[in-house]
């Protein structure tokens, strides 16, 4: 039966997986094996039966009932997924001179559909076990960073951040790069880190180069 409590049901049964969903439940199918899968056309997160996916079965939960999955905290703020509303916050960070002077700009937030563009970040999520995550401050709730991880090749991503301008200098960029860093180790080890910095960016090169980042200065 369905619970009241925060529950990923794991199954092998469509008939039992099928009930699940009626109930509005997250349910992750376990296979045998990979030819197991044509059983299941209307399910998105699959678990190999025998597998350990201890690590992974928070994050599947997570996305099948729409929740931010969270990949860092501190004492003032905490490092997670974005959710389908903070699109604006985010353009705001990128609004200020410095941040306009130093970063790549965002299309204009009028000329693309905003659901599918949450759709692919939250896609990519899960495909890649990494992205670009919004910085949350634990006392307002208010987002005040982002931090994450962009891919470059197969086996390379690129960090890039960005501090609003009224929280900077008060060593967030470090801790979150730190915390996304570890993060990045725990889930995908095979991967090398980059970076890009502008020249004039003093601040992020120190950074930079304090975390040990190969960083291609332009």
């Amino acid at each position: 039966m369905p619970s009241d409590l925060a529950t990923l049901y794991i199954t092998s049964s469509k008939d039992v997986a099928d009930y699940l969903r009626t109930h509005n439940e997250a349910v992750c199918i376990s296979l045998l094996s990979l030819d197991e899968l044509s059983k299941f056309p209307d399910y998105k997160y699959f678990i190999m039966d025998g597998e350990s996916n201890l690590g992974h079965l928070e994050k599947i939960y997570c996305h099948l009932m729409d929740l931010p999955f969270s990949i860092g905290s501190f004492d003032n703020f905490l490092i997670r997924e974005e959710k389908a509303d903070d699109l604006e916050a985010i353009y705001r960070l990128y609004s200020d001179s410095d941040s306009m002077r130093f970063l790549e700009p965002l299309p204009a937030i009028d000329s693309f559909d905003h659901k599918d563009r949450y759709k692919s970040v939250k896609d990519g999520y899960m495909l890649y076990e990494y992205g670009m995550w919004v910085i949350e401050s634990t006392l307002s709730h208010e987002i005040i960073g982002r931090v994450g991880f962009e891919y470059v090749d197969e086996s390379t991503v690129s960090i890039g951040y960005v501090i609003d301008r009224n929280e900077r200098k008060k060593g967030y960029a470090k801790k979150a790069c730190l915390s996304a860093l570890k993060y990045l180790k725990d889930v995908c080890p095979e991967l090398s880190v980059v970076a890009k910095c502008h020249k004039d960016n003093i601040a992020s090169l120190k950074l930079l180069k304090d975390l040990n980042i190969p960083t291609q200065i332009f």
